[in-house]
Formats: C-alpha cells, structure tokens, sequence
C-alpha cells in the first residue's frame, strides 16, 4: 500500500490534469517529454520496474493499493507511457490488471488520440491498439535577426502577416520591428481586419501601401471570415480569398482558415498550365465558399480541419503536400485553441513558439500564424499579439531540407517568425481615405461550381 506522498514524480501524468503547483511542476509536457523520460536509463527503467512490481500484487483494486485520488493518477500515467513504451507491455498489463484493460480518457484526449469508446476505436474492432501519438515540440526564438536577413536578401523581403482584427497600432509595431520597406517589401494579409480595434484606421494605413499589382511592393490582401459572414464592416468584395506565390523552393499557399484537398488540386493543376506566372489570386464564388459549400472551410474552419485522419475536413496528404512543394499559410483559428487538455492538435506532428505563439504542423506542412490579437481566451490563455512570417527564412530553411520543411530543420534554423505583443488603439476613427483597397481591382480568378456541380476554376474580369 503507497503509504506518503511520492505519487507526481514516480508516476507522472500528462499536463492539463491537474492543476495544483506540485501536481504542474511535476506533469509531462508534451510527447516528447514522455520518450525522453522512458528512454532515460534510470527514470524508464524505475518506472517499468515498480510497474512490474504492481503486477506481482495479489489484488486488483487500484483504490486499495494508491487511494482513490492516486489511482486515478496511475490509470492517467500508464495511459500516457502505455502510448511511448514500443515493445515493452507492462503498462498495458497494468491497465488490464486494475482497470479493465481501459484508458484514462482525459489524457487520451489531451495526447489527441481517440478513446476507447470512440466510433473510431469501434469501427476498427481492435480495442487493444493505441494509434499514432501526437508528437508536439515547444520553442522559443530570439525575433531579432532581422538586419542579418535584410543583409542576404537586399532586394526586399516577403512576409505573411496573421489576422490583424483592426488593430492598426501594434501592426504599426511590428512592421517597425521588420523594418518595412515599402519600396521593396512585399506584405501578404491573411484577412480578419474587422472585429476589433480600429478597422477604419487598419484599412486607411494599408492603403497607403496597397498593390492590386501583385509583382510591385506593398500591401496584398484576402478577405477572411469577417469580410464574409461575420461583422463584416467592410465587407471587400473585390479582394481574393487566396494567394498562392510560387518560390524557389516551396509553393506558399495563402488563405485565412486552412485548405481541403478539391481546392488544393484545383489550384494545383491551374499553376500547371502556367508555369512562367508567378503569382495566383482566386476569389472563391458563394456556390463554393457558402455554408455547407465544398470550399468553405478555406475561409471558416472548425478545429477538425487541423488534421489528417479527420473524415470531416479532407486536409491534402503528406505525400501531395510534398510533391507539390506546399507551404500552407492561414490564420483563422488562435493559437491558444490547440494549447488545453480538451482541445485536438494542431496536425499530428506539430511544433509551437511559445514566444511568437504560432504553430507549425510537419504532417500538414502548415503554419497557423494567428497570435489571438482578437482576444479569444481559450484554456486560460491571455496572450495577444500579431505575428508575421518571413518567406526569405523559410526558403532558406526548406533549401537544407531537399524543399520540405521539418521540425528539426525549423528547430536549427535562424528564425523565420517575428510577432509584436498587442499595442491597444488610442482612437477608433481615422480620415484617411480608403480608396486604394475599397475600389481596387486586383487580377484573379474564381473558383465555382460548374456543370455537373463539380468545382471549377473560370476566368474573372471586372466589369
């Protein structure tokens, strides 16, 4: 019988559990945290052994070993190193032994696995399988390598910017931290400028810099969901929902809410019949991008969208992803959405700067650059802020990786991300004029549903 108090640190469990100081400090970070602890050669082998040891006991009641509290611990521990073990089965065997051979589900779900109750399991019939973990890396990088890389690439740089929701002061902040230059500099908005701060303000600064032609220096920009159906004070009709910019090494796929794999292969085989282009806008028809329609979730996604083994939302695999050398750009969704005990991952392979609070999924080959300057308070998170990705820095990285990107090439690289901690708006109108976007005709095409219903990429021209 456990008899003091040793429970956090011989059997510990995922982060999200608990929530006393002891009880945090103690807990798994991450899936890797969890390898690396069994891989140890004296916390692993301590803990398989006095797992060996529970196996030895003539009882199977984990409340009369632990207590009541302490064996809902070792359910949740042996669920997680259950998940991380390979080839060695005692935790498995700990599990049949005291708890009918059932997972603690709160950890199943923290690790983005499905439980054993749920119609994924079922449908398989093998209830004694635990299917590929969730593997989520954490970093933090200094985002002040900026003159280094204005030094490599003096002709200018490009950057995708997150959802900027009105906030036209701390996006001043950060395009003074990038050193913007607008003679040279190529800013790419991921949409969402309403709902929030300043939207007459955000609109009247980037119009001072707005290109409609997408091969001169300046402000890009797509609509995102809040110049569709939500608050849309400008709703900015005439502007694309997507940009694809084809670059040396990878295919940059710009779009607020995330990509489905029909939209990815229609673009895909339109920038095949024009190689020499280097730049493609789409604007997305109702008949595509209207609720419940094929393409909406590139403008509105649920946390479904974010991965592979989804049935909902048909991410584009890892193998077309490769092939046609995609690196998928969105906002959309904060990043704290993909930080708490009850939420699903963000991709299966995944890596998060805790600093620029942005994520990358390796299997989705996907950045999510929105940095929650909106406010959604999610899993206690209260951070807000505006991040932006340098495309120069993520060309260099993918180079070094035969043009894939890769946690560990991302990991070893300088970085690629500078973010700017939310700066509130002092005023909430401007009088400069808006012209410049609300009456621009930038060059695209539209994406609709053609005979058949089928989706289908037609010529657009203004009228």
């Amino acid at each position: 019988q456990k008899i003091s108090h040793w429970m956090w640190f011989i059997f510990p469990q995922i982060s999200g559990l608990g929530w006393s100081s002891t009880s945090q400090y103690y807990s798994i970070k991450s899936i890797g945290e969890a390898e690396a602890f069994f891989a140890d050669p004296y916390l692993g082998s301590n803990l398989v052994q006095i797992s060996r040891a529970l196996l030895t006991l003539d009882r199977n009641d984990p409340k009369a070993v632990f207590g009541s509290v302490d064996a809902k611990k070792l359910r949740s521990s042996m669920t997680l190193f259950e998940c991380v073990s390979g080839e060695e089965k005692v935790f498995s065997k700990v599990l049949e032994k005291y708890y009918g051979g059932k997972r603690d589900r709160r950890t199943l779900r923290i690790l983005g696995l499905p439980d054993d109750k749920s119609p994924e399991r079922e449908a398989s019939g093998r209830q004694d399988k635990i299917p590929r973990v969730i593997r989520r890396v954490v970093i933090s990088k200094k985002d002040d390598n900026i003159d280094t890389l204005r030094a490599r690439h003096p002709e200018g740089l490009h950057f995708a910017v997150g959802d900027t929701h009105g906030e036209v002061e701390t996006l001043k902040a950060l395009l003074e931290k990038i050193r913007f230059d607008p003679r040279k500099d190529h800013l790419y908005f991921v949409g969402d400028y309403n709902a929030g701060g300043n939207p007459n303000a955000l609109l009247a600064y980037l119009s001072g810099f707005y290109q409609e032609d997408y091969s001169l220096p300046g402000c890009h920009l797509i609509r995102g969901n809040h110049e569709r159906e939500l608050y849309p004070q400008y709703t900015l009709e005439n502007l694309p929902d997507i940009l694809v910019l084809r670059g040396r090494q990878m295919n940059y796929y710009i779009v607020h809410a995330g990509m489905v794999r029909p939209a990815f292969d229609l673009m895909n085989r339109d920038m095949a019949e024009h190689p020499e282009q280097k730049v493609f806008a789409y604007a997305l028809d109702e008949s595509v991008a209207g609720f419940n329609a094929p393409f909406r979730q590139l403008t509105w996604s649920r946390r479904g969208l974010y991965s592979q083994s989804t049935p909902w939302h048909p991410w584009p695999s890892e193998e077309d992803l490769h092939m046609s050398r995609a690196c998928i750009i969105h906002g959309h969704s904060p990043y704290c959405f993909f930080t708490g005990d009850e939420r699903s991952g963000y991709g299966d392979v995944s890596l998060f700067w805790e600093n620029q609070h942005v994520w990358f999924a390796e299997d989705l080959q996907s950045f999510n650059i929105d940095s929650n300057i909106k406010g959604r308070y999610e899993n206690g998170e209260t951070y807000r802020g505006l991040t932006c990705l340098c495309l120069e820095a993520v060309e260099e990285i993918a180079a070094q990786k035969g043009g894939r990107l890769t946690i560990e090439g991302l990991q070893e690289s300088d970085n690629a991300l500078f973010g700017m901690p939310l700066v509130p708006c002092t005023s909430f109108w401007a009088n400069e004029d808006l012209t410049p976007i609300l009456t621009a005709r930038p060059r695209m095409k539209k994406m609709t549903l053609g005979p058949g219903n089928v989706p289908e990429i037609r010529e657009f021209s203004w009228t």
